[in-house]
């Protein structure tokens, strides 16, 4: 099973900056992805950052493991690059939110 490197898509978002020489600059903005049911996968904009609590995987706190609130789904900030198997690497495809260009080996 082999590992690959994940980064998430991004859009190019208007204006930078309210400004009027920023107001034509672009910027790309991440898009986080998460997974809303076992290997189903979707892109999310706006987030809190309790969304990706619990997160299968994000380091676990342990003190907070036994909580009804704990889930065992998957959860990719955008801006960020992550490691991830052969399965997931699938779900992701399969879902329609990477294609395999968001993929190098790890």
């Amino acid at each position: 099973m082999a590992n690959w490197l994940y980064t998430t898509n991004t859009v190019a978002e208007a204006p930078f900056s309210w400004n009027p020489l920023m107001e034509r600059f672009r910027m790309d903005r991440a898009i986080s992805v998460q997974e809303v049911s076992p290997g189903v996968y979707e892109e999310v904009r706006y987030i809190s950052y309790t969304e990706e609590n619990w997160s299968e995987n994000l380091p676990r706190d342990t003190a907070y493991q036994n909580l009804p609130l704990y889930k065992d789904l998957n959860f990719f900030r955008g801006g960020y690059e992550h490691i991830v198997d052969d399965q997931i690497r699938a779900d992701l495809i399969a879902s329609g939110v990477a294609t395999a260009s968001n993929f190098v080996p790890a």
